[in-house]
C-alpha cells in the first residue's frame, strides 16, 4: 500500500432508502481511514469495492473505520472490515451487535409510546415491520475503540471527535482543526433538514427529546466555525453557520404551525401528525410521527402547549 499525503475522497454509495445515495469518505492520513460504509446490499458492496479500487486500494488496505451513527445507510457494510479497527460512540454498540435484549426493549418502549399517543395498532405493526427490515441492512459486527466528545481521532493527527446527538443518540462528527474541515454525516444537510428521530432510552434514563438535542447540536456546530463540511447526503456545505441557523428557524416555524392546529381543540400526537402530513403520514408514519413529536417537545419546553393524560392516552392543548 502506497502512503499518501492526507487527502479526503468522497465515495457515493447507492442505498435502497428514500434518502437516496450516501456519501462515505476515505481519508489518506496517518492511517488509511474510512468514515462510514454504506448499507448491507450487494450493489452497495460492489460500488464501495470498485470506488476504493479506482483510488488504488482494496478492502484489506483500510486500517480503521469510523462510524458516525447507527443508521444502516452509514454502517451496514462495517462487517466487511474484519481486519480493521472499528471506531464509534458507545451507544452505537448495541445496534452493531444487534443486541437482542436491547432491540426487544426498544420495540416494547415504542409499542407503548405509540399507543399512548393515539397511533392505531395496525400502524404500530407496520412500523415494527419496517424497523425490523431496516436493521437487516446492517451486518453484525462490533466496535474495537469507543470515542467520546473532545477525543483525538485515533490514527488521524489533528482531528477531534464532536458528539452531535439528535438525528441519532450515537451521532458523532470529526473535525480537522487546522483548516476547520469536518465530516458531518447527517448533522447538517444542504437541501433538507435532518429528522431528529425518536429513540428509546439507551439506559435507565428518560426518553431523549431528540429535537431539543438536535437544536443544541446545531448551536454547537455554529460555535466551531466550520469552513467546509462533508455531509452524508447531498452537496458539500460551505455556508455551515448560515444553514444551521436556517434549520433552527425552520423548527420554530414548524412549531408555530403545530400550535395553530391545536389552538381550538385537544389533539393526540398521531392526529397532529396526520393533519400535518396527510398521505405521507400513512406511508411513513415513523418518520412523520418523529418530526411531529420533536416539535411538540419544543412547544412544551417553551411553555406554548401542555401535554395531559386522559385515561390511557396523552393529548396536547394550548
Amino acid at each position: 500500500m502506497e502512503v499518501c499525503a492526507e487527502t479526503i475522497h468522497q465515495l457515493t454509495i447507492p442505498t435502497p432508502f428514500q434518502v437516496g445515495p450516501v456519501h462515505v469518505y476515505l481519508i489518506c492520513g496517518e492511517k488509511l481511514t474510512l468514515v462510514d460504509t454504506g448499507p448491507l446490499t450487494k450493489e452497495g458492496e460492489e460500488v464501495l469495492v470498485n470506488s476504493l479500487k479506482k483510488l488504488g486500494y482494496s478492502l484489506k488496505d483500510i486500517e480503521q473505520v469510523i462510524l458516525t451513527h447507527h443508521h444502516p445507510d452509514h454502517v451496514g457494510l462495517a462487517g466487511l472490515f474484519t481486519h480493521a479497527t472499528i471506531i464509534g460512540h458507545r451507544y452505537l454498540r448495541p445496534w452493531l451487535t444487534k443486541d437482542h435484549s436491547f432491540l426487544k426493549r426498544c420495540i416494547e418502549f415504542f409499542e407503548l409510546f405509540y399507543k399512548e399517543h393515539g397511533v392505531p395498532m395496525k400502524v404500530i405493526e407496520k412500523v415494527k415491520y419496517t424497523s425490523e427490515a431496516y436493521i437487516s441492512f446492517i451486518e453484525e459486527t462490533d466496535l474495537q475503540v469507543l470515542v467520546k466528545h473532545g477525543d483525538d481521532v485515533p490514527g488521524l493527527f489533528g482531528w477531534k471527535v464532536i458528539e452531535v446527538p439528535g438525528h441519532a443518540q450515537n451521532h458523532i462528527m470529526i473535525v480537522r482543526e487546522r483548516d476547520k474541515t469536518a465530516i458531518g454525516a447527517d448533522v447538517l444537510l444542504a437541501s433538507i433538514s435532518s429528522n431528529a428521530l425518536l429513540e428509546a432510552p439507551m439506559e435507565d434514563e428518560e426518553r431523549p427529546k431528540t429535537l431539543l438535542q438536535y437544536r443544541r447540536s446545531l448551536q454547537l456546530l455554529k460555535t466551531l466555525n466550520i469552513i467546509k463540511l462533508y455531509p452524508g447526503h447531498g452537496e458539500t456545505i460551505y455556508e455551515v453557520n448560515e444553514i444551521a441557523s436556517q434549520r433552527l428557524q425552520g423548527h420554530l416555524e414548524r412549531a408555530k404551525v403545530i400550535k395553530a392546529l391545536i389552538s381550538e381543540k385537544k389533539m393526540s400526537a398521531n392526529e397532529i401528525s396526520y393533519e400535518l402530513f396527510k398521505k405521507k403520514h400513512m406511508l411513513q408514519p415513523d418518520l412523520t410521527f418523529s418530526e411531529t413529536f420533536g416539535h411538540l417537545d419544543l412547544l412544551v419546553e417553551q411553555g406554548e402547549v401542555t401535554m395531559k393524560k386522559e385515561g390511557s392516552y396523552f393529548y396536547f392543548t394550548e
